[in-house]
């Protein structure tokens, strides 16, 4: 009898110690999950377009990646690369040029080539800040050289300079042969286009003029912005452009309210009948369709449930996001999500990390912590001494 006893004894500590198995948890989380519907951007049928979100990245684009003519779209780099070469701070008027007679000739010759230029007189005087409204406002193809000049000794030297910081740029379909953009050579893509744009408005001095409606200079007087939809559907610039060639070129930044939170966008169109007026009708239609596809979207909520556990002696539970993710998307967006778990021990308090939930869209990916939402206890006494039997 008590080696009997000693053996049930024996076989019982034995079935006590003997470890947990472990509690495999299942995900939740099916397939990819679609936000919406797409929505029809109205593309144009002529020419060449883009769209871009900050944060989201371009949205589409339409005509090909075959370069084409930009027209004075091309000053926006002029005026980059001037404010590179001779920074302005917000309300510095900076250094003081004195146009010469050779700028005056300059301007004779482009006038009488129907080129855009705004009438200057030998001696007269203007500040760095006054020579970039001059040139991105009425679009005066005759500051561009005259700043080119400045910058860079010559313009051909200014052009070198410019397809080099294109090339920096990542705008591998844009070239210049020109500082104003009135050479049917000077090229680009709408993409390439908004690349600059945003390049250029990180420049508080660039943001500023091409935010102004209207400016006054020494010789000509009140110039005023041919970016006619400034003010509208949230534009804040940036650079319009035209010639036969061309057809219309406008590259535009817009500051939206997209639930609240505000978003800035790009676009950019070339290659567009009409003229400015064309360019300015597709610019409409697009961001007034894109505008309301945007939206703040609560992709994962903290507690969403993402995973479920089961164990051996009867213990269920859920397993949670551990932090919300909000993302701003358009309508049409398609969202994964990647449940990763590990195996959870016999027991594990409540909030336990216990994976990871992988979320990914283009533009965007979080990964978010995983945790229990009850402890595992494990298993009470009759459950250790009985298992397997």
């Amino acid at each position: 009898m008590p080696i009997l006893l000693g053996l049930v004894l024996a076989v019982a500590a034995i079935q006590y110690l003997r470890p947990l198995p472990a509690v495999a948890a299942s995900p939740a989380i099916r397939g990819p999950l679609v936000l919406g519907s797409a929505p029809a951007i109205p593309w144009p049928a002529q020419g060449k377009a883009a769209l871009l979100v900050e944060t989201l990245g371009e949205i589409g684009n339409a005509g090909g990646v075959t370069p084409s003519p930009m027209a004075s779209t091309a000053k926006v780099m002029t005026a980059l690369l001037t404010l590179e070469a001779h920074p302005l701070a917000p309300g510095q008027p900076g250094p003081v040029l004195t146009v010469s007679r050779a700028d005056v000739a300059t301007y004779n010759a482009e006038l009488s080539h129907n080129e855009s230029v705004v009438p200057v007189s030998a001696g007269e005087q203007l500040t760095e800040y006054q020579l970039l409204e001059g040139l991105l406002l009425p679009s005066a193809s005759n500051f561009a050289d005259l700043l080119a000049n400045w910058v860079s000794g010559t313009v051909p030297a200014f052009i070198t300079s410019m397809n080099s910081r294109a090339t920096a740029l990542g705008m591998t379909a844009t070239h210049y042969a020109d500082a104003s953009g009135f050479s049917p050579l000077t090229v680009s893509i709408p993409s390439d286009l908004i690349k600059l744009a945003r390049i250029a408005m990180a420049l508080p001095a660039f943001a500023s003029v091409v935010a102004e409606k209207q400016a006054t200079l020494p010789v000509v007087g009140v110039i005023k912005n041919l970016d006619t939809l400034l003010g509208q559907d949230g534009i804040i610039g940036v650079k319009t452009g035209n010639t036969d060639q061309a057809g219309g070129c406008f590259i535009m930044a817009a500051d939206l309210k997209v639930d609240g939170q505000p978003v800035r966008v790009y676009g950019a169109v070339i290659g567009q009948p009409n003229q400015l007026p064309g360019a300015f009708a597709t610019t409409t239609a697009l961001i007034r369709a894109l505008a309301p596809a945007l939206h703040l979207r609560n992709v994962t909520a903290r507690g969403d449930v993402v995973g479920h556990y089961q164990t051996a002696w009867g213990e269920a539970g859920t397993v949670v996001a551990a932090s919300p993710v909000s993302w701003l998307l358009e309508d049409g967006t398609t969202i994964t999500k990647r449940v990763m778990l590990t195996q959870l021990p016999g027991t594990l308090p409540a909030g336990s990390r216990v994976g990871s939930l992988l979320v990914e869209t283009t533009g965007h990916r979080a990964e978010i912590p995983l945790v229990t939402v009850t402890p595992i206890n494990g298993p009470d006494l009759g459950w250790r001494l009985t298992r397997g039997f």
